[in-house]
């Protein structure tokens, strides 16, 4: 049912409030790019308009209980001073509505297990930081939150794809929208300039031209072991970029096992050969570690690398730069690390769990949570495209790559639609490993073994008997 058009949103308090005439009035001489009375009013779930025939959903804000208290399970940010500002908000949420919230931070590896457990006993954190599609995962225990989706759609704008994908599951949001870590390569200009490249690669084969200058610089390193960030983001874009898929549109249809995959692995192989180092025990630390330890000379990664050079260690942000992902036969594909937020069902306190969500992705606040990330972190709503950290007049230009990989960003699985098993197959490392079984001795692993237990893996998942 919609809210009646005497009452109005007030963005602090997250409540209907009546109208006062000094409010309406304002309302109704809004500046330019405002909103009219009626436009406003519908956005707010009222209006005079006909039943049935507003393209805006009527929404319902939930509100903040006075004495609740809530958990909040997410990862450990790879910027500290991020996750600082996320508690703080966390709190003056909590101060202003009287909720204590408790925000548990753990790492990223260990997310899935605390996740999976909360699920199976039904008991566990009010809040789960959900990773790629995991929505689809845990459907069940995951509440419907698609009237606050579009709460934030109104005021925010469009959904980021990738996200708008993976917390929708069935045409219902089981996720809020929380944040996009674009992934690019952070490179060492000196070792570039020294080994005699006057810039970043575009396209793959370029980049295996690189990794043999290279070779007896400092070298090109990655992981394709069980990396959740950087061995996804790396392999899936190899693959799509060379034509390879690991399942058709239809999300049924298993096709690995195809002349496609097998270019992507030749040229991974062909790029080992010539000086590119794989690291199959590398988690997602561990590349950040080598770099700021001066053992390599590019990596794939948020860009986390890049400020801790430049707002903590001060050793190398001045000779450090970073690029888009290279471009293959087929296109540049890149894939990014995704985060939203799931309320779960068996919380006791759903309303003000919500009501702490639309709170941390109000515009002011999560522009603030941004900037302090320094461009580790973009908005996954329209409103924020042009986040000042990234186009402002003091946007920092070696942060532009960041920016550049979000639009084309696909997810795992791709072109299927997320679903329970494109999940699946993510949490399985079933690409990674396919690459890391090829790649192993120097690059000269067993290509057809390697896409042979891929496709068998894939099956399992998505041809098996429903």
């Amino acid at each position: 049912m919609s809210e009646p058009a005497d009452r109005r949103l007030d963005p602090e308090r997250h409540i209907w409030v009546p109208w006062t005439r000094r409010k309406f009035m304002g309302a109704a001489g809004l500046a330019v790019g405002g909103l009219g009375v009626a436009p406003l009013l519908e956005a707010c779930g009222g209006g005079s308009g006909s039943q049935g025939t507003s393209s805006t959903p009527s929404v319902k804000v939930p509100q903040a209980r006075s004495g609740a208290s809530i958990r909040l399970l997410q990862w450990v940010h790879f910027v500290p001073a991020a996750d600082n500002e996320f508690i703080r908000q966390c709190n003056e949420f909590g101060t202003k509505f009287g909720v204590k919230v408790a925000v548990e931070r753990i790492t990223a590896d260990q997310l899935q297990t605390k996740t999976a457990a909360a699920v199976e006993s039904s008991s566990g954190p009010d809040i789960i930081q959900m990773q790629y599609g995991w929505p689809h995962l845990y459907t069940s225990q995951c509440e419907d939150v698609t009237n606050d989706v579009n709460i934030l759609k109104q005021k925010l704008g469009a959904v980021a794809s990738v996200n708008d994908a993976f917390c929708k599951v069935d045409g219902v949001y089981r996720a809020v929208p929380f944040t996009i870590v674009p992934n690019a390569f952070t490179y060492r200009t000196d070792y570039f300039q020294q080994a005699g490249i006057a810039s970043w690669p575009k396209t793959w084969d370029e980049f295996t031209q690189a990794a043999g200058k290279l070779k007896s610089v400092k070298p090109i390193s990655q992981t394709d072991g069980h990396a959740y960030g950087d061995s996804l983001t790396m392999w899936n874009p190899v693959l799509w970029s060379f034509g390879g898929r690991e399942v058709n549109a239809d999300g049924k249809t298993v096709v690995i096992n195809s002349k496609e995959t097998r270019n992507a692995i030749k040229w991974a192989q062909k790029t080992v050969q010539a000086g590119f180092v794989v690291h199959p025990e590398w988690l997602d630390p561990d590349n950040n570690q080598a770099y700021h330890a001066d053992r390599i000379s590019a990596t794939l990664n948020g860009a986390s690398i890049y400020i801790r050079e430049k707002v903590e260690f001060h050793r190398f942000d001045k000779v450090t730069d970073n690029g888009v992902v290279p471009a293959g036969p087929k296109g540049l594909f890149t894939m990014n690390l995704i985060f939203d937020h799931a309320v779960m069902k068996y919380s006791s306190e759903k309303e003000t769990a919500r009501a702490l969500l639309l709170y941390l992705m109000e515009k002011d606040n999560y522009l603030k949570y941004t900037k302090i990330a320094g461009g580790y972190n973009a908005g996954p709503f329209a409103a924020f495209d042009d986040d000042p950290v990234f186009v402002g007049p003091d946007a920092d230009p070696k942060m532009k790559a960041f920016q550049q990989v979000v639009k084309p960003g696909k997810w795992p699985g791709w072109p299927a639609p997320p679903s329970k098993q494109t999940a699946q197959a993510q949490t399985q490392y079933i690409t990674a490993d396919m690459f890391a079984k090829s790649l192993q001795n120097n690059g000269t692993g067993d290509l057809e073994s390697a896409v042979k237990e891929a496709e068998s893996r894939l099956k399992a998942i998505f041809e098996r008997p429903s």
